[in-house]
């Protein structure tokens, strides 16, 4: 049961992850400021490789704290732009890698069509 409850964390903890990669594409920040974000996508992809959802968990936050700030505390004079091409790259792969795995089949669920057909046969048995 340790291990579903784990499962469903990093589960979890991954569908966190892409929500905030996604928003990757709509900032608009200084130059200066996309290199924390390059870090925190480098300790998602770490985590992610892991299988840690602690980690993810916390890496993801770390993109939201590197990402655009929502209230302007002071006039920054320097141009915003989008992310650069390599920080839009990774996410995008991050993005993939972790949805085509979400999205696979697990080998628990294939494991567990097994038993479903050895009952049948067992039903099949008892009928004759």
């Amino acid at each position: 049961m340790a291990d579903t409850a784990t499962g469903n964390d990093f589960g979890e903890a991954a569908r966190q992850a892409v929500s905030a990669l996604r928003r990757i594409v709509a900032w608009r920040m200084p130059t200066a400021r996309w290199a924390a974000v390059a870090a925190a996508l480098e300790a998602i992809g770490q985590a992610w490789q892991a299988g840690d959802g602690e980690r993810l968990r916390l890496a993801t936050a770390r993109l939201a704290l590197a990402g655009p700030r929502l209230v302007a505390t002071r006039h920054e004079d320097d141009p915003l732009v989008p992310a650069p091409p390599e920080v839009y790259e990774r996410s995008n792969v991050l993005v993939t890698e972790i949805l085509n795995r979400l999205e696979a089949p697990s080998p628990s669920r294939d494991a567990g069509g097994s038993p479903d057909d050895g009952a049948c046969d067992d039903e099949g048995g008892a009928g004759a």
